[in-house]
């Protein structure tokens, strides 16, 4: 799931009159800008899902069919990065005790996506199953256990 995060440091919203005075219209626009980004997400999901480039094979179609995990995964690591160097600390929101935000889960799931990738690509061009010292041989086994 996506978490939400806050900036620890980061300036307080001022709360103006003129802020309020402008929600009312503000929120009709809000509903259509809602109303149009549902639209076209529902255009999106009809789509077909588009193939990867035929020159892709071996481990750059591996790369290219994990690149948005991969890109949230980045997103996370940069946003942690940019809050570390002007001094203060991205806060995980969405956990109970609003920890120091991790992107983990984010490697986990995109590590996942490259290891299965890469079993998938050994088994279509008939290579051995990895040896098991190997850290591709250790993914396979600990998902055969499942």
């Amino acid at each position: 799931g996506e978490s939400s995060s806050s900036i620890v440091g980061s300036p307080p919203k001022s709360d103006t009159a003129s802020e309020d005075s402008n929600s009312n219209s503000n929120s009709n626009s809000n509903r259509n800008t809602e109303s149009q980004n549902n639209r076209i997400d529902e255009e999106n999901k009809k789509k077909k899902k588009k193939s990867p480039p035929s020159h892709l094979s071996g481990f750059p179609l591996v790369q290219y069919n994990c690149r948005k995990k991969k890109k949230a995964y980045d997103t996370c690591q940069s946003m942690k990065h940019s809050a570390f160097v002007s001094g203060k600390i991205l806060r995980d929101s969405s956990s109970g005790d609003a920890g120091e935000m991790s992107c983990e889960e984010l490697f986990e799931i995109y590590k996942e996506c490259i290891y299965k990738g890469m079993h998938e690509d050994r088994k279509k061009r008939g290579l051995p199953e990895p040896k098991e010292d190997s850290a591709l041989g250790t993914f396979v086994d600990y998902f055969s256990e499942d």
